[in-house]
Order: structure tokens, then sequence, then C-alpha cells
């Protein structure tokens, strides 16, 4: 018993999901690093005496480690060269009016794997405690991409507003509570000295610098799509049960412990001893299309249990248990919506 659904009646909503997660410095494991950012010249540049940092898992068998080495002036270079090489935002990644970007000749670099983050970390989400030298700093983003310590968000928003206008600021430095910056859709965080009020980026991404640890938190984000599926049952449609205990001369065979209690309503009606545990059984019931009759009389109403949604190939793709079972009534249509996400 198929039917087609309307095309008006099936619908696909895309919205975006939110989770929570906290990393810290002791999560390399999962891809989270920390890595150093050090300008300098690339003008004959060996690797064997290059300032580096291993990070992963030490394979003995090859002698290398298993997510790799990082060195210090490749990766400022890196991150210079996609984040803050020029200053339009149509030449620089993820660059607008409303994000600062400044990058000077040191940076510490949080990265954040994509399994952990999906498609975007939410703007607005992050929260990174960072240690060094015993003193603790809260630095958050402020959901335009621009990382600011906490302790200064009034000198931060007054510099903001003003277009990041240093001349704008509380003193000769301008408002530079902001300390670096968070490319969303690649998860990257860059600390670096920004020459601001308060040294937490100069301390963070100092060469010298005495990092402690750090607490990352932030919220990940994906889009979910709820499928809605509305499956409208008419008047006098699927008013016949597939229940096989209906049919006449069932095929099969079943095994009921001795002394069973009401041992008769296992069976067809006909077929099994009486209430009174007199009667015979059949040696075998063959199946057939033939309803014993009651199923055949004008007020049966089947009761719905489940409904299944198939494709063009009549494969079964998922199905809808209902909380409860329910009449399906022959003088109003009998109405189902089926959601489900993915």
């Amino acid at each position: 018993m198929l039917k087609n659904i309307d095309p008006a009646d099936k619908s696909i909503r895309p919205y975006k999901a939110h989770k929570n997660f906290t990393l810290t410095n002791n999560d390399s494991g999962s891809g989270h690093f920390v890595l150093r950012a050090i300008s300098g010249s690339t003008f004959n540049f060996v690797s064997s005496s290059a300032a580096s940092q291993s990070l992963g898992n030490y394979i003995a068998t090859s002698s290398k480690f298993e997510y790799g080495t990082y060195y210090d002036i490749p990766n400022y270079f890196m991150v210079k060269n996609v984040y803050y090489e020029n200053d339009e935002p149509y030449r620089t990644y993820g660059k607008h009016l409303r994000n600062k970007r400044e990058l000077h000749s040191s940076a510490k670099v949080f990265s954040i794997p994509r399994e952990l983050f999906g498609e975007e970390v939410k703007p607005g989400s992050v929260e990174l405690e960072v240690t060094t030298g015993g003193v603790t700093y809260d630095l958050r983003d402020d959901s335009d991409g621009n990382i600011f310590d906490f302790a200064y968000s009034s000198s931060f928003a007054a510099y903001k507003s003003s277009s990041f206008d240093r001349t704008q600021g509380i003193d000769s430095n301008g408002s530079g509570s902001q300390v670096g910056n968070i490319i969303y859709q690649h998860g990257i965080l860059v600390i670096t000295d920004t020459g601001s009020l308060v040294n937490a980026g100069a301390r963070l991404s100092g060469t010298g610098t005495i990092y402690d640890g750090h607490n990352l938190k932030y919220k990940s984000t994906r889009t979910i799509y709820e499928h809605e599926y509305l499956v409208s049952i008419q008047p006098n449609q699927y008013n016949l049960t597939i229940n096989k205990s209906t049919t006449s001369e069932l095929s099969g065979s079943i095994s009921i412990a001795e002394d069973s209690v009401d041992i008769h309503r296992f069976f067809p009606p006909g077929d099994q001893p009486s209430g009174e545990g007199t009667g015979s059984f059949k040696q075998f019931y063959n199946a057939t299309g033939d309803y014993q009759s009651f199923v055949t009389h004008s007020e049966f109403q089947p009761y719905m249990t489940q409904v299944g949604l198939y494709n063009d190939k009549n494969e079964l793709l998922a199905v809808g248990k209902l909380a409860k079972p329910i009449k399906i009534s022959n003088n109003t249509n009998t109405n189902v919506i089926i959601r489900f996400d993915i």
C-alpha cells in the first residue's frame, strides 16, 4: 500500500546548530596546536638548524612525528600571506571593514581542527584564557574577527567605533586592547603584539615568551537540514490491515510453553482451542490472500503504528513510528507529519 507524496507537502529547511567545545594546551592529540610564528629571513633557510616545534605522536620506526614539524619563520609567512598581506578586504581572506588586521614581528597561532568546529567557529563565542609569566589574560572575540583583552573592553569599543583610529583612543597608543584576530572559517586564532595599552599580545607572541597554558572555549557551527513530509490519508484509504494473523489458513508455526495461560490468544479465530482449553490445531497454516470475515466488514478500522518513506525504486529509507496506535478514520482525512534531521 504505497502512495506518492505531493511535492507541495515536502519541505527541507536548513538551520545552524552550535555545540560548545573547550580545548586546552593538553589537547594536541586532537590536532589542536599552538604554534610560534616569528618574522625572519628565508634566505638560505636550513630546516635542520631553524627554530621549530615538533607536535603529535613520535613514530620511532620512521623517526618522524605523526602530525609533523612546524618552523617558526615559515609559520609567520604563511599567516602573513594569507591573512595580513594586504589591507584591502578583497585581497585578504576573511577581512571586512569592521575587522582590523595588524601583524607584528611575532605571533602565537592557535589552530582548531576542522572536525571540532565544523563549518566555522561561531562569531562571538570565543573565550581564550591564557596564562603567561604567571599572569592570566581573558581574551574574547567581538563577532567581527577581532580578539581583544576583556579587561579593556570599553577601550576596545571606543577604538572600534572610531573605525580603528588610534588618534581617538584613550592615550597615545589608541585603545589598543586588540591583541589579534580569529579566522572563523579556518579555526585560526592569531595573537600578536599590536602595540597596545595592555601587554597580552606582546607577552604571548614574543620570542622569549613564558607560555604556561591556555583554556579555549568556543562554539562550533554546522548546518542541519530538517526534512518534513506531510502524509495525508484520505477516507477509505489504507483501511486494510497487513497483519498476517487476520488471514485465513495462515502459514507458519508457533511454539507455546506447556501449561501457558490463555493459549487461545496466540492463534487465528476458528483454529485455536476454545477459551476453556479444548479444541484442536491444524498441522499447517498455508499462506492465502483471504482475510477473516471480520476484516472485510464495513465498520472495520485498522490502527496505524508506523509510516515508511520510500524512494522511486521502492527502497525503504526511513520509518516514522507513532507514540501510540492511531485509528484510521473512514470519514475524515488522517494527516501524519514526519520530521527528521540530516
